[in-house]
């Protein structure tokens, strides 16, 4: 038997714990919830306390790479983890975000859930072919990303490899422009989302609250894609697909749990925990 958790700060709203039982009924494994108030403290109760594995969650998903001796090709590129192994008294790390992005932009523009292909692979270092999304003319969509956190940067990593042109904002570009430029992406400040939102097709939204510059504006036309799914902000800004976060976990939590356990989840039942 083996524990598993979830480490943040604060997570108590978390249903992280009840789609790890949907998603492995009697296995005889825990999860738990492992909230700190640093990520130092939550890795030595993680040591301490014998846990295999975890996710992470904000606001620790950027610091956790500090105790990573062994990054996954995408946990590396972006500098963020929210999946980490104990091996061997080393920790290894993923970024399950990634496919959760990939994986719920496919089921909801394709009607395929892409679950048995874009993350049958993040139990390894070699991901799989990347799906292509475009415009019925050919043309690359065009996604805004706002928000440079964790979540963020592998929301815009994960469309930037599925063929869009990606606009990443964020207030500050201390880290966000640097990092825009790593992935072939455009750093935007907030200021100028008013002016991006008419080219814009699709909308990726990670911040915890409303920003001013989305004040009044109807995203009527627009594909909205919200990372929080317990406090929501754009859910009635008028736009013509609103994709809410519980989808983002779900479609996270699948190769996350893969890689905990080496076994296949039941998607049926974590589905309907998450009321999909």
């Amino acid at each position: 038997m083996a524990k598993f958790s979830l480490i943040g700060n604060p997570i108590s709203h978390s249903k992280s714990p009840d789609l790890f039982k949907a998603a492995y009924g009697e296995c005889g494994h825990t999860y738990t919830l492992l909230e700190a108030p640093t990520c130092r403290e939550a890795i030595n109760r993680f040591t301490g306390e014998g846990y295999t594995g975890s996710n992470v969650t904000s606001p620790f998903k950027d610091e956790i790479m500090d105790y990573i001796s062994h990054p996954d090709r995408i946990s590396s590129i972006l500098g963020s983890a929210n999946t980490i192994l104990l091996k061997d008294g080393e920790f290894h790390s993923w970024n399950t975000d990634y496919y959760g992005v990939q994986n719920t932009l496919l089921e909801h523009f394709t009607g395929e859930s892409g679950a048995d292909t874009c993350t049958n692979s993040a139990a390894t270092s070699s991901p799989g072919p990347m799906p292509v999304l475009m415009n019925s003319d050919g043309t690359p969509l065009k996604a805004l990303v706002i928000g440079a956190g964790g979540a963020g940067k592998a929301a815009s990593l994960a469309v930037k490899d599925m063929g869009m042109e990606v606009f990443f904002a964020n207030r500050s570009s201390h880290a966000a422009e640097p990092f825009a430029k790593k992935i072939g992406a455009e750093y935007v400040g907030l200021e100028k989302i008013p002016l991006l939102l008419p080219q814009a097709d699709i909308i990726i939204y990670n911040l915890s609250m409303a920003i001013p510059q989305l004040n009044g504006v109807c995203l009527e036309g627009k594909t909205v894609f919200e990372a929080n799914y317990a406090h929501p902000n754009l859910a009635n800004k008028g736009a013509s697909k609103y994709i809410d976060g519980r989808y983002w976990l779900y479609n996270q939590a699948i190769p996350a749990f893969r890689i905990f356990t080496s076994q296949e989840p039941c998607t049926a039942a974590m589905r309907e925990v998450m009321g999909l």
